[in-house]
């Protein structure tokens, strides 16, 4: 069972597995996801994840499910109520019935979010000691905690692997339109420092199915990719899509007094603004992230981020010429 079937991690996964011979059995927040994004016979099951009481019917017979429904965002929210209940209360209801139903292995999907930031630029590790706590960013919080929630029911009942994607992309499931080459910029005008580390979808989906039969209970694995840093993301968008390098670079300091004078703006309107405070407490750290962990016991290896990109080049010259743009 694959909980958060429609996101662009699950509806994704779903379609592997289902492709190469697993019976699936996915879940969908409600019956318009479900009718979008499921493929045939491929057995559905509807549910709101803060209202758990279909998740017996819904792991019931399964040795595996995958976890991964979830609240994501890296705004700034004024109530974070909501992803808490989503992330952290949705992941302790899967935990239990899972155990209620005898489920064998238990994926639980997190983030490198849930991991930390690096504050010296070396690549972390699963070992990494979080500190992403009290920036304002609740998606952080909420999976750390829903994590811990998953790994503290692991033992002979339940086997629990955790796993930490990076930022993932892929190419669209569906023809480019006009409206998404219209999106594409011709330059980024500013820019601010910045460490990241992205990863194609398949390559996490691949990790994925490693970790169904593979890996050992109890541990986290990070499925990350490639590290970009300013110059190497521009380099590529450049080389790649033809998009110009910008000229400004905004220092840090600066971004904290926009973020100041935002947050005294948006008081008024009773909501946070994305440009803030911790946004700019937040660039000092860099996102850069090591699978050797999961290489090692997973047999995960990543393609090339430059062949990912040559991939989605391709796929824009064509619909470009298919379109007439």
């Amino acid at each position: 069972m694959v909980t958060g079937a429609s996101g662009q991690l699950g509806r994704r996964l779903v379609r592997t597995l289902h492709d190469r011979g697993h019976p699936v059995r996915a879940h969908y927040r409600n019956r318009e996801r479900a009718d979008k994004y499921c493929p045939p016979d491929v057995e559905r099951v509807i549910g709101d994840i803060v209202e758990p009481a279909w998740l017996d019917d819904a792991v019931r017979g399964c040795a595996y499910v995958i976890h991964c429904a979830a609240r994501v965002s890296v705004r700034p929210m004024k109530d974070p109520d909501y992803i808490y209940q989503v992330n952290v209360d949705g992941t302790r209801a899967v935990v239990e019935a899972c155990l209620r139903h005898g489920v064998k292995r238990l994926l639980h999907l997190s983030t490198v979010g849930a991991i930390g930031g690096s504050t010296d630029g070396r690549p972390l590790t699963e070992d990494a000691e979080f500190n992403l706590g009290g920036y304002g960013f609740p998606y952080f919080e909420t999976k750390r905690e829903s994590e811990n929630i998953a790994l503290a029911a692991n033992g002979d009942k339940l086997q629990v692997i955790v796993l930490n994607p990076s930022i993932m992309f892929s190419l669209p499931d569906r023809e480019w339109t006009i409206r998404d080459l219209k999106k594409i910029p011709r330059r980024v005008p500013v820019y601010f420092d910045f460490g990241v580390n992205v990863v194609e979808t398949s390559d996490v989906i691949e990790g994925i199915i490693s970790a169904l039969h593979g890996g050992r209970p109890g541990q986290r694995y990070i499925l990350a990719g490639d590290d970009l840093d300013p110059e190497r993301a521009f380099g590529f968008a450049h080389k790649y899509f033809r998009i110009k390098k910008p000229l400004i670079k905004i220092p840090r300091w600066l971004i904290y007094i926009i973020g100041g004078l935002a947050e005294m703006i948006y008081i008024f309107k009773d909501k946070k603004p994305r440009l803030n405070r911790n946004v700019a407490r937040l660039l000092k750290l860099k996102f850069y992230y090591s699978s050797e962990k999961a290489r090692r016991e997973l047999g995960y290896c990543p393609r090339p981020l430059e062949q990912s990109l040559e991939q989605i080049a391709a796929a824009i010259a064509a619909a470009r010429q298919r379109l007439m743009v």
